[in-house]
């Protein structure tokens, strides 16, 4: 170990720790909450400069090239990947055609417009001065792009266009597919620290004290910068020397704002189950259908998997998220009576996880209502629940966002309020870690990831 280490704060459970030196692509994780804190990369910026290349090449083909077409009665019908932007537009949907252009493509183009910048720029030893800017709404972008659950909305509507229609599979269907795995593989390469070490350097000597490893960093009066996680004496700092974020409590109003979210989120998921998610036209006759009735009808067409798919999408996380998150904040209030803290915070993390994927729904109504347009034979439209429904996915995973997970180790005011004195949980025990890390905090040694 080095006398002076690099430390880093672990935003789960707020424990001070000592990053050991590792080689390999690796992963360190906090030995007392289980978060990954430290990512170890080989050559992160070659491997994903070359992987978002990739993905900027297959996503210019998407949009530009056929993506499938269906026909039926002789009667063929064609579509790209974006016009569904104009469909639902004609169809009074603006808002619904924004959000979907908003999560599945402008945010992945920034992201990987700023990973080919940094990684571009560290190649070159360039240190580009809108870098730092791009940096700081990077895991915003990450975080609100769906390329993969729009792939997912893919494959479900390519399933039940099959029992209705012929189906012919467009050069753009498939550089969409590519597209989607090599931008999921270059944000999952891109060293995001790395990148805030290059671009603004850390300047150590802003610290005129530093923290003790292997307690918690709020009793020091230490916080991580919640934008490029440098670590902050709260006591002679107002705002991040390297990022000039300034320093804010997000554990205050925490539970106030989740609770708030979370409840906008059930008022908005009765119009969404209530009202239909989409229209048919068939021969004349419109036939409406909610969530449970187009579950209901693919399983009697003997397509259980994609029923079940919907049925898990679009009914069960919706009501797991938003009955989680009520647990999540009952279980703060309760801090006094909890033990299994770790517990809890595997909740969260499943919570985060889940959040997106409800927005499958969503896209399986976009793609059938831009594809299935036969004019006199059939035609699909987007119903009213469908922006109700998007509504809720954004709300929860607003409400999952705003929820503070160091609450659930006693951060805060709420730790004074509901507990006395230290809780085992908050210590670092032998059966959490190793004897030899007890003494200095040191993260366990990383496994491969």
């Amino acid at each position: 170990m080095t006398d002076n280490p690099e430390k880093v704060i672990c935003g789960q459970c707020d424990l001070v720790l000592e990053v050991p030196p590792r080689e390999g692509h690796l992963v360190g994780y906090c030995p007392r909450c289980r978060n990954a804190v430290h990512h170890y990369r080989v050559r992160p910026s070659r491997v994903s400069l070359c992987y978002a290349l990739a993905a900027i090449f297959f996503l210019a083909a998407t949009d530009s090239l056929p993506f499938m077409a269906i026909s039926a009665a002789g009667i063929e019908q064609g579509m790209q990947v974006l016009d569904y932007t104009t469909v639902l537009g004609a169809q009074d949907m603006w808002a619904a055609s924004f959000v979907i252009f908003l999560f599945m493509q402008f945010l992945p183009l920034m992201t990987l417009l700023t990973i080919i910048a940094g990684d571009t720029g560290k190649i070159l030893k360039k240190r580009f001065f809108f870098m730092p800017f791009l940096l700081k709404i990077l895991h915003f972008n990450v975080e609100w792009s769906m390329v993969e659950v729009f792939m997912v909305g893919v494959l479900v509507s390519l399933i039940k266009l099959i029992s209705m229609v012929n189906i012919e599979y467009g050069s753009g269907f498939w550089t969409f597919f590519a597209f989607a795995i090599f931008y999921l593989l270059a944000v999952s390469r891109f060293s995001e620290e790395e990148m805030w070490n290059y671009f603004a350097p850390r300047d150590k000597k802003h610290l005129k004290r530093s923290p003790d490893a292997g307690i918690r960093a709020e009793p020091q009066n230490f916080c991580s910068c919640t934008c490029c996680g440098e670590i902050l004496d709260m006591e002679n700092e107002t705002e991040c020397p390297r990022c000039h974020t300034g320093i804010r409590d997000r554990s205050a109003q925490s539970l106030h704002k989740t609770l708030a979210f979370t409840l906008a989120a059930i008022v908005m998921y009765i119009p969404a189950n209530i009202y239909p998610m989409m229209v048919t036209t068939y021969l004349g006759s419109d036939l409406e259908s909610t969530v449970i009735d187009g579950v209901i009808t693919l399983w009697e067409l003997g397509s259980y998997f994609v029923a079940a798919v919907i049925l898990i999408a679009s009914i069960f996380i919706p009501i797991i998220k938003i009955l989680l998150l009520l647990y999540l904040c009952w279980s703060v209030k309760k801090l006094r009576r909890t033990r299994n803290r770790v517990f809890l915070t595997v909740i969260y993390r499943i919570v985060e996880f889940i959040g997106k994927w409800s927005m499958v729904d969503v896209f399986v109504v976009a793609i059938m209502a831009t594809i299935v347009r036969i004019q006199n034979l059939m035609t699909i439209y987007a119903g009213s629940a469908m922006i109700s429904f998007a509504a809720v996915v954004i709300l929860t995973m607003i409400a999952a966002r705003s929820f503070d997970p160091r609450l659930l180790w006693g951060y805060g005011k709420d730790r004074a309020e509901h507990s006395h004195g230290e809780d085992e949980d908050d210590k670092v025990t032998p059966d959490k870690t190793p004897p030899e890390e007890q003494e200095n905090g040191q993260m366990p040694a990383p496994s491969a990831g």
